[in-house]
């Protein structure tokens, strides 16, 4: 998961969207295409605000989809134990993936001492 950086956009690390990117244009171009007197109304700070939260509410939900997509992996991952797993809560999915994990070292341990030994009967 991304950390927070403190600026005020998403962190680059939570969007899987890549930024597009145009060439400079000539500066006469630019001039051509730019109005001669400006038709829009200034940004009050109530439209800034405004335009904020919606970032800040759609940074909060690509950050929450990222969570259910990882949180899914997980659930396929570690072994439920019965037929569907599908509804757990966070936390005892979580508690279920440390205990697995717990298990899988263990299991690892034991074959380690396994292949000790039958190194030194070989001898």
């Amino acid at each position: 998961m991304g950390a927070h950086t403190g600026n005020r956009r998403c962190s680059p690390s939570t969007s899987t969207a890549r930024r597009r990117t145009r060439p400079p244009a000539s500066s006469a171009a630019a001039a051509a295409r730019r109005p001669s007197s400006p038709t829009t109304k200034p940004i009050s700070k109530d439209d800034a605000a405004e335009g904020k939260a919606r970032t800040k509410q759609a940074c909060s939900r690509r950050r929450d989809m990222e969570v259910r997509r990882k949180m899914e992996v997980l659930r396929r991952l570690v072994p439920s134990g019965r037929g569907r797993g599908g509804d757990d809560e966070v936390d005892e999915l979580l508690l279920r993936a440390a205990g697995y994990i717990a298990r899988l070292q263990a299991q690892v341990t034991v074959m380690q001492f396994m292949v000790d030994v039958l190194e030194d009967t070989k001898h």
